[in-house]
């Protein structure tokens, strides 16, 4: 090989190997302790962490030399057998070869101690990975639950859509924006809170079914369960309404339990999730209406209030954090969402979202698809906006002009992947399961 070693296993497939078996592997020393003519160290690579050791009796004319060239935090190559120890753990012999392939130039953190300083987790998220495999198995869970999504979404006859990230407008959503200035264009732009208009234009177009995974910036507060920078999965259905996306999203979320989720050798798939010492039972999340929770929990009518601002912060204040168990709400007031398809009596409008632990994971609509009332519906937005109010819908003259067209009755749904990340691996907030968080 063009650089003198060969890796024919990795941790987790040295493992699994017989008594004896030669495993070549490469990774980074994590823990190394020298006891006279006997050494061991641990070892971790993308797959995990395989105990390793040296034996001066197995290799009297290296052994002096290889133990020397080996700190914490060194990357090397090593070539052996597998063998139980004598405390019955399996480890990899180093008999044949090794190699020595980067030395840290820092002073490497003990592998029990890892960084206590959360803040330096964030920083240093390439240390905090190599030092903790918990943290490890996390991010790769992430993988895996996107890759399934995907996966989904596909056999479910979904085509996967790249839409613009800097756009003139900045809609789909009531929030504040990033503005950027584009040199060669002469002109500012705002950096999308979400995809959904170019996404309904998509479904305009033909393609009946399609999502996007992709990252959304909204220019507001930090805190747990929210970042400025996020990664949000939206996919469109035409001739779906918001009661056929229900029914398709819990499917995907069965999936999820099934499929992505370790299951501690059960035989059968649990829907009940450990978070935070409560149990979270996914299996079927009631439906209630926004109008009954609001006057269950908070005491108020949403329909008695005409400022849908005031709505909303006495819903996030005084409702939300009450909803710990996963529950479907549903039919919101008309005035709240102004992409949305009315009801008959104008009230309400189709729409859920779904919450757990007090977070909105899911928002879904049916869309609203009549160019006339949506025209009337965002000039009002930019009337708000004019006045004040920044986190005021803007108005997309082309998105309107694509809806005069004529554009088919869908549904649309939003998730917010890094709150069910969150939620899946146990974490409080949603920096510790992004890479690498926005930190100064």
């Amino acid at each position: 090989m063009g650089f003198g070693y060969q890796v024919t296993h990795t941790s987790e497939t040295a493992l699994a190997e017989s008594e004896g078996a030669e495993v070549q592997l490469a990774g980074r020393v994590v823990f190394w302790r020298k006891l006279g003519k006997v050494a061991f160290g641990k070892l971790a690579d993308s797959e995990g962490v395989i105990q390793f050791s040296f034996n001066m009796r197995e290799t009297p004319n290296t052994y002096k030399e290889w133990v020397k060239s080996i700190k914490m935090g060194s990357l090397i190559a090593i070539s052996g057998q597998m063998w139980t120890s004598s405390t019955g753990e399996f480890t990899v012999l180093v008999d044949t070869d090794f190699m020595a392939l980067r030395h840290s130039m820092h002073p490497f953190p003990n592998k029990w101690a890892g960084i206590v300083d959360p803040e330096l987790k964030l920083r240093k998220r390439y240390l905090d990975i190599a030092l903790d495999p918990e943290v490890k198995r996390r991010f790769r869970l992430r993988s895996q639950l996107i890759s399934f999504m995907r996966l989904y979404l596909d056999t479910q006859n979904f085509m996967e859509v790249e839409t613009p990230v800097l756009s003139p407008s900045a809609s789909g959503a009531q929030a504040k924006t990033f503005v950027t200035h584009h040199n060669a264009l002469g002109a500012y732009l705002h950096m999308r809170i979400a995809p959904e208009t170019y996404l309904k234009r998509t479904v305009a177009a033909g393609f009946d079914r399609v999502f996007e995974i992709g990252k959304q910036f909204r220019n507001e507060g930090m805190d747990p369960s929210h970042l400025q920078e996020f990664t949000s999965v939206e996919w469109y259905a035409a001739h779906w309404d918001y009661k056929d996306n229900l029914q398709f999203f819990n499917g995907l979320l069965k999936g999820i339990f099934e499929f992505c989720l370790p299951k501690d050798g059960a035989d059968e798939t649990t829907y009940i999730l450990n978070y935070q010492g409560v149990e979270l039972d996914f299996s079927d999340p009631p439906v209630k209406t926004y109008q009954e929770v609001c006057l269950e929990l908070g005491g108020f009518d949403p329909f008695e209030l005409d400022d849908w601002k005031e709505v909303d912060e006495r819903f996030k204040a005084e409702v939300r954090p009450k909803l710990i168990q996963p529950i479907y709400l549903v039919d919101y007031p008309a005035h709240m969402s102004p992409l949305a398809h009315r009801s008959e009596d104008g009230k309400t409008v189709e729409q859920w979202q779904f919450i757990v632990n007090g977070w909105e994971l899911v928002k879904c609509y049916t869309e609203l698809t009549d160019p006339v009332l949506q025209r009337q519906l965002l000039e009002e937005q930019m009337e708000a906006r004019g006045a004040g109010d920044d986190e005021a819908m803007m108005l997309e003259e082309d998105f309107l002009e694509c809806m005069e067209y004529g554009m088919p009755n869908m549904s649309g749904l939003g998730m917010g992947i890094d709150r069910l990340v969150a939620l899946l691996t146990n974490q409080t907030s949603l920096r510790d399961v992004v890479l690498f968080p926005t930190v100064l």
